[in-house]
């Protein structure tokens, strides 16, 4: 009974030891989880001399898609995913069909492939069927669809805070979702999360990023009244600032209405009143 005693205290002891050595070397393990994320670097410079292939297969950089001093919409995705990619570039095209303004007049869409294998052939029949779809006249000069190196791939993702891996058990690259407004100089702007991306706030992003050049006054009205929440990738009510344009307004009424009723009546005073009958 003792010696069973003695081998079973011996046992726990050896769990109890071992155990946080286990742990430890756990989590000195890198989680493939950790891997991917889309951090928000407002104000990021992209690598505007970055070497890709454009559809036709010929060397393009980046920056040539900046020398229109247009806004640039750009998407990391590759064009044989079978899952959430194609799912980005549905929410893309479907929320720049509803945006009036329109791509290759301006502003600029380049989707780099994250996949270094993928080539301009792939990325090619993936512009003619969104082309197609899109429908808009010059649209092919104005959406694009890169392929590259690893190394030229790496580069503008870093820039972005786009983090991805290629996981071999399932044999495709995980990543996340969502699309980068840029500036017309290459700075990150605005982040829009997800699969699906809101009309309003795409349009806001893209006549914000390019400091007014595009858009209408209206645009202009809502950028006062509606902030970039980065916490949400989304616009949010500027509520202080609705308050104070609405208080403006109610000031300017005001003064109207004074003026008109005070021109209303002869040499600008009241009519007298008429005396009451004895």
């Amino acid at each position: 009974m003792s010696r069973w005693f003695s081998f079973t205290l011996i046992g726990w002891l050896a769990v109890l030891l071992l155990a946080p050595a286990t742990a430890l070397a756990q989590g000195g393990k890198t989680n493939p989880a950790d891997n991917v994320a889309f951090e928000q670097r407002i104000g990021e410079q992209v690598p505007l001399d970055a070497i890709f292939r454009d559809e036709q297969g010929a060397e393009v950089r980046l920056g040539q898609f900046f020398t229109t001093g247009q806004p640039v919409i750009l998407v990391m995705s590759y064009y044989e995913c079978p899952m959430l990619c194609s799912f980005v570039r549905e929410g893309v095209l479907s929320a720049l069909q509803q945006v009036t303004l329109t791509a290759g007049r301006d502003f600029q869409v380049v989707n780099i492939s994250i996949d270094p294998l993928e080539t301009p052939m792939m990325a090619a029949g993936v512009k003619t069927l969104t082309i197609q779809r899109y429908a808009r006249a010059g649209a092919e000069q104005g959406w694009h669809f890169l392929t590259g190196s690893e190394e030229q791939i790496r580069r503008v993702a870093d820039a972005i805070g786009f983090k991805y891996f290629y996981d071999e058990t399932i044999d495709q690259y995980a990543h996340a979702a969502g699309i980068v407004v840029l500036t017309p100089e290459g700075k990150t702007a605005r982040y829009f999360f997800g699969i699906e991306f809101n009309v309003s706030d795409v349009r806001l992003g893209i006549v914000e990023a390019s400091a007014g050049k595009v858009g209408n006054p209206i645009d202009q009205l809502l950028l006062l009244c509606y902030q970039y929440n980065p916490a949400t990738g989304s616009y949010t009510p500027a509520i202080m600032t609705i308050l104070r344009i609405a208080g403006v307004l109610t000031v300017i009424g005001i003064i109207t209405l004074i003026i008109v009723l005070s021109r209303s009546t002869p040499g600008g005073t009241l009519p007298p009143r008429e005396a009451a009958p004895a």
